[in-house]
């Protein structure tokens, strides 16, 4: 193939590649059939690759004339709704209440789209990562056990809506490492801190187990750790698995 040239000493990544092309080529024929759409979401830690493997993926698929769409961040929502000063009165849970509100609304509304459902829906920082940061308000203390007992049955329900879930993690000193590398202002963090992104990390760490508990078959939930791995490698494996995942859905109807 005349792209073959650009792929020297990248011999590897050129066999994943096409594999992955005819994978989704033959995939492709019976997801036109069907009437359902594969939600797929994606739920981790900052720097571990989320947004950038999103779009290498969405290309993958949108280029094969897959309907492929995706769902609006709920916190650039809030943003454009609420004044500085409106959010500056949220508490933690407040802001997180309405992030998953509003998670759960643009989920929906993608769903039962009247221009006819899509073949793949992608959540990033969708409904099942508010689970996460409610996990770490109430490891902080910030959430009684009545209140958290509540949360996990809305997990519950929520776990049902998905049928792909990627969970990406990294270590936390290389998660400050990319955070420098990839911006250009030296001034300190105040959200992606060391402290910070341990505590989050912690907290997934605690509700994954969980979260396995009450999904319906373990091949739904999928955990990367993108530590060593760079962004394309990262994606051929997301590929991979949504293809896997597809596959099985069609399997089970």
């Amino acid at each position: 193939m005349s792209y073959s040239k650009y792929f020297k000493n990248k011999e590897a990544i050129l066999y994943e590649l096409e594999r992955l092309h005819k994978r989704k080529n033959e995939l492709k024929e019976f997801y036109e059939k069907s009437n359902e759409s594969f939600v797929v979401e994606f739920s981790g830690l900052p720097r571990t690759g989320k947004s950038t493997c999103i779009d290498k993926v969405y290309d993958f698929f949108k280029n094969a004339n897959y309907k492929i769409d995706k769902t609006e961040e709920p916190a650039q929502i809030i943003k454009e709704s609420l004044t500085k000063e409106a959010m500056n009165k949220m508490t933690d849970i407040q802001f997180n209440n309405k992030t998953l509100e509003i998670s759960r609304s643009e989920l929906f509304r993608k769903m039962n789209s009247g221009g006819g459902s899509s073949h793949i829906i992608i959540q990033d920082r969708g409904v099942i990562d508010n689970y996460f940061w409610y996990q770490m308000m109430y490891d902080e203390g910030k959430i009684d056990d009545f209140f958290y007992e509540k949360i996990l049955l809305g997990l519950a329900q929520d776990l049902m809506q998905v049928d792909l879930l990627f969970i990406m993690v990294a270590d936390p000193e290389t998660i400050i490492f990319r955070d420098y590398i990839n911006q250009i202002y030296l001034e300190p963090r105040k959200k992606t801190t060391l402290e910070r992104v341990t505590l989050l990390r912690m907290a997934f760490e605690r509700l994954i187990p969980v979260i396995k508990s009450k999904i319906s078959y373990e091949s739904n939930l999928v955990q990367l750790d993108t530590t060593h791995i760079d962004e394309i490698e990262t994606s051929i494996i997301i590929a991979d698995k949504m293809i896997d995942g597809m596959s099985r859905k069609l399997l089970l109807k």
